[in-house]
């Protein structure tokens, strides 16, 4: 008998400046040519910058802001970050002692540890003339060994989440 372990959905989150009139957000480029800030210990691969630019530019276009190549000539800039989590989870399971049943009934208390690694993405919106923060959207989800397996669906997919809540209403 063995026990799966469940994969979680992706789940996003944000939260803005509401002193922020984004009806004035129509153009945007990237904060720095490089633009991903990795808060992780662990290497990345040399993809996740490109994709995640890729999906965010695609969803930004999506919603009919216009990319600019310098971070001057734009309303707002662009950044994210990166970073993951470990925790230990255990799951205790009772034993069972029946005095009336055959000794193939009976198990004794047991438990289970488990490290779980929760991984998160941010957007992080700036506006350009002021360098002020003024949205952020972040998605986290846990990663499995599928996830690590499929890597750019699942950023796909939480760049989506992340987005679909910008501008805020």
């Amino acid at each position: 008998m063995g026990c799966a372990v469940q994969e979680a959905s992706p789940v996003a989150f944000t939260d803005f400046d509401p002193d922020t009139d984004f009806s004035h957000y129509h153009t945007f480029a990237w904060m720095r040519p490089d633009p991903l800030f990795n808060a992780t210990a662990q290497p990345v691969t040399p993809n996740l910058q490109k994709n995640l630019m890729r999906d965010t530019a695609a969803g930004l276009k999506a919603k009919g802001y216009r990319q600019v190549s310098k971070p001057a000539d734009a309303d707002f800039v662009v950044s994210f970050a990166i970073g993951a989590v470990d925790s230990l989870h255990e799951n205790n399971f009772p034993g069972r002692t029946n005095p009336l049943a055959s000794s193939d009934l009976d198990y004794p208390e047991s438990s289970e540890i488990r490290e779980i690694t929760t991984g998160a993405i941010s957007i992080e919106i700036f506006e350009a003339r002021s360098g002020r923060r003024t949205w952020t959207g972040w998605a986290t989800t846990t990663l499995t060994l599928d996830v690590r397996a499929d890597a750019r669906a699942v950023t796909s997919e939480m760049v989506a989440l992340i987005l679909a809540e910008f501008p805020p209403s």
